[in-house]
């Protein structure tokens, strides 16, 4: 039992448990734990990274797991919406009904530490207060079938030892209030009163840019904009504050409007509700072809809008049917982005999203990604998609194998400005020819080059690899062989692949040697 310290090096985190003198540390590397904003649902995936559930300085006891490992289960895919009701506290644990996944005789564990514990006391109807409970199938061998863990605050439906089928119910929750997080209405985007204030309609015409509707659950009839708006109308609802402000909310088309003219309101009271447009998946595509979409670096059909600053989020006047979404960062530089009225906006007025986030549905393309988070954001998030991929059919992978592929999709850069290089602008080279031809030009006190990072997918840089051999024996040989010929190309033989297919030594492993650092002097008689 003691107090834990949370420090943070260049690439680590050490957990430091300390009670007197006496102290315990542990250490796990940074890249390895989820950061908050993809515990957030922000940029990146967490499945299977580490969860610290401490804050510095908190008292955990002995036998508390100080770091967790998350489980595809706790991925939530998007934040709460706007305007949600939250359920539960900060910290709370969520509980739900557990049924057992073999059949078997359940036995049940406590996690303590690095090891979990025999408990053979659980009974029917326990109320579960530690943190750590698993509850093991096992079979007629007594070998391990099915594990499930126990949320605290859950109740135990069977007792130790007991004979379940599959199926069976194991836990539940003590009441049903506990399964609920938060709640909010799913088909529509709500716009809340901002402040205590008097409402007043500009534009919202019975009979002209509205329309009034009987609500049969309420009894009460509410006005609903029309679909189509004349262009010299701009509905919208303005709240005067009792500071004195004025704070305008522009309306949709469709929009159903829960206030009456000139009323009175109170902050967070729902002034109206527009439909959600039905979104599309996110991302239909699953499996090996995900893979293969990620690895050919393929553009999506329809590419999913994200923010190219950190700031807050604010609507402008359309342009041409396109809606206009502001983001303006702290220091008040503006970016604007324009979106087809077809497209799903999932961000809200106010809203503050980080560089990378997404703004509309559809799929991000990994072209976005780089050009606006750069190679280090784009290498995880293509690591992070494949993994995921596999992790779902239970294939441990380790990265640097993808790290590898993505390396050789990056290893050209396309010239932006040649300066005094032999390249040309637009030039599609490898960062090994521009890099040496710059040091070049450097040498000669010349102007170097200037380029930026390319995406391209793995088939196209092994056709367009440096190596005539290495090119011709993967894809398109006799239009390979015959631009070298042209060219007049000469292969060096530095790689690896080149090397295998003529059968010589492969330039790799400690022993070997840089030609380029050894000097040869003819021996002198005498001493041979």
């Amino acid at each position: 039992r003691g107090r834990i310290s949370i420090i943070q090096s260049h690439d680590e985190i050490t957990l430091l448990i300390q009670q007197g003198a006496q102290e315990q540390k542990y250490n796990v590397r940074k890249s390895d734990v989820a950061k908050t904003n993809e515990l957030a649902g922000v940029g990146g995936k967490v499945d299977g990274k580490l969860f610290i559930p401490y804050k510095n300085g908190e008292l955990i006891e002995e036998g508390d797991s100080i770091v967790e490992v998350i489980k595809e289960a706790w991925s939530v895919p998007t934040r709460i919406p706007f305007a949600s009701e939250i359920k539960v506290e900060d910290g709370a644990p969520i509980t739900q009904n557990i049924y057992s996944d073999a059949k078997g005789i359940v036995k049940y564990f406590l996690l303590k530490g690095d090891y979990i514990e025999r408990i053979e006391t659980i009974k029917k109807d326990k109320f579960v207060e530690e943190k750590g409970l698993f509850a093991v199938i096992v079979d007629d061998n007594n070998r391990e079938a099915a594990r499930h863990y126990i949320a605290r605050g859950s109740l135990v439906k069977v007792e130790d030892n007991t004979l379940l089928d599959r199926g069976d119910l194991i836990a539940a929750p003590k009441s049903d209030d506990q399964v609920v997080i938060a709640e909010w209405d799913p088909y529509s985007e709500p716009i809340i009163a901002e402040s205590n204030g008097v409402v007043k309609f500009q534009d919202i015409i019975a009979g002209v840019t509205a329309v009034e509707q009987f609500d049969e659950l309420t009894g009460e009839s509410r006005l609903t904009l029309n679909e189509y708006i004349p262009t010299s109308y701009k509905p919208a609802i303005i709240l005067a504050t009792e500071d004195n402000e004025v704070i305008t909310y522009s309306l949709e088309p469709k929009t159903s409007i829960f206030v009456t003219d000139r009323a009175e309101v109170t902050i967070a009271d729902i002034l109206a509700k527009t439909p959600k447009a039905a979104q599309k998946s996110s991302d239909i595509t699953s499996g090996l072809p995900r893979v293969s979409e990620l690895f050919e670096a393929r553009r999506p059909k329809d590419p999913a809008h994200i923010a190219k600053i950190n700031g807050t989020v604010s609507f402008g006047k359309p342009l041409r049917g396109k809606k206009r979404l502001i983001l303006t960062d702290e220091q008040g530089r503006m970016v604007e982005q324009f979106i087809d009225k077809q497209r799903t906006v999932v961000v809200s007025e106010g809203d503050f999203v980080h560089t990378g986030e997404k703004l509309t549905d559809g799929t991000i393309s990994s072209h976005d990604i780089l050009a606006t988070l750069g190679e280090k954001a784009l290498y995880e998030y293509i690591v992070e998609e494949v993994q995921m991929v596999y992790r779902r059919q239970g294939v441990n992978i380790s990265d640097k194998h993808i790290e590898i592929i993505v390396s050789q999709m990056m290893r050209q850069v396309k010239v932006v400005d040649s300066g005094d290089s032999k390249f040309i602008d637009a030039d599609l080279v490898s960062k090994k020819k521009f890099n040496l031809e710059n040091e070049k030009v450097i040498r000669l006190y010349g102007e170097p080059a200037i380029a930026e990072p390319l995406l391209i997918g793995i088939t196209r840089a092994a056709v367009g690899a440096d190596s005539i051999i290495s090119a011709a024996s993967f894809q398109d040989t006799t239009k390979v062989l015959t631009s070298a010929s042209i060219a007049g190309t000469v292969d060096t033989l530095e790689d690896l692949k080149e090397n295998v297919v003529i059968g010589r030594l492969i330039p790799v492993g400690t022993g070997m040697v840089e030609l380029d650092n050894v000097k040869f002097s003819v021996a002198d008689s005498k001493t041979k």
